[in-house]
């Protein structure tokens, strides 16, 4: 579905547009090219996370892995 560009890309991003879902939101972001704000979204939802595990998901693709 993220990777889907065209009609089907830019309904995804209306969707995300209208809708906050930053733990998701992220993947489409990324297949976008828009890496400073699917950073930003990842560094917010591990700011929110209450566990140092969830944390750790959250902050290590926009480090690289």
């Amino acid at each position: 579905m993220f990777a889907q560009g065209g009609a089907h890309g830019e309904y995804v991003d209306r969707f995300f547009a209208d809708n906050s879902h930053p733990n998701i939101s992220w993947i489409n972001d990324i297949g976008r090219h828009r890496y400073s704000a699917a950073a930003n979204s990842l560094f917010g939802e591990s700011r929110r996370a209450a566990d140092l595990e969830s944390k750790h998901v959250r902050l290590t693709p926009g480090f690289g892995g």
